[in-house]
């Protein structure tokens, strides 16, 4: 590959739009909701699949727990899990690697490093 071609694929990769990622966040019902609720979540769960979108569903977990992922799914107990996922793969607005990145660097504060201990 020359030098200009490769250079023009670099250039290509920074400049062009990348696609953008469709995220979708929904909640399970509880373990005793009517088979119609059920019925609509697993619906609206393969409507998702099927357009390729990038899932997240909000599942009881135990606090201990931290999301997983399978088949294409990620699975979190908690909305502020699901939350600060699905910012991490929105795109950023400020030029941050995501929308999480954004929202990070806009907190107020110090962040301090840790320290060694001398032992008296």
């Amino acid at each position: 590959m020359s030098t200009l071609k490769r250079r023009l694929a670099r250039l290509e990769d920074v400049l062009l739009p990348k696609p953008q990622l469709s995220v979708c966040m929904l909640r399970e019902p509880a373990s005793d909701a009517p088979a119609e609720e059920w019925a609509e979540y697993r619906r609206q769960v393969d409507e998702a699949k099927a357009r390729g979108d990038f899932l997240i569903l909000l599942v009881p977990m135990k606090p201990t727990e931290s999301p997983r992922t399978e088949n294409g799914v990620t699975y979190c107990g908690t909305e502020l899990d699901a939350l600060a996922l699905k910012a991490s793969m929105l795109p950023s607005k400020l030029g941050n690697k995501s929308a999480l990145g954004d929202m990070m660097k806009s907190l107020p504060g110090t962040v301090f490093g840790p320290v060694a201990q001398t032992k008296p």
